[in-house]
C-alpha cells in the first residue's frame, strides 16, 4: 500500500485533474475531514478536494477554483476509491 503525504496526494489529484471528497482524503490520511484543510490556501491546487454533497470545494471563490475542475464527472468518494486511483496513477508513473 502507498504511504503518501497530503501534498503528494494533492499533486496527484492536480496532475490527473481528479476530484476527491474531503472524507476520502481524510480517511486515507487518518484524520478528521473537518481539520483536513486547516491552514491551507484556498487555491486551484487545493480545489480538487470537494464536498460529497456539492462536488465542489467548500468556501472557494471562482478565481480560486481550477478551471478544469468539472472536466471529469466522477468524484472519488471513499478511501478505497482514492487509494485505488492513487495506486493506478503511481503504477503508471513508476
Amino acid at each position: 500500500m502507498l504511504e503518501l503525504t497530503m501534498d503528494q496526494i494533492l499533486d496527484a489529484l492536480d496532475r490527473g485533474h481528479q476530484r476527491a471528497t474531503y472524507g476520502a482524503l481524510a480517511a486515507v490520511l487518518g484524520c478528521s475531514p473537518r481539520v483536513l484543510m486547516k491552514g491551507r490556501e484556498r487555491d486551484r491546487r487545493h480545489s480538487w478536494v470537494v464536498s460529497r454533497a456539492t462536488r465542489e470545494p467548500t468556501g472557494y471563490e471562482p478565481p480560486q477554483i481550477h478551471p478544469d475542475l468539472r472536466e471529469r464527472d466522477d468524484v472519488l468518494e471513499t478511501r478505497e476509491q482514492l487509494l485505488c486511483w492513487l495506486e493506478s496513477v503511481h503504477s503508471a508513473t513508476a
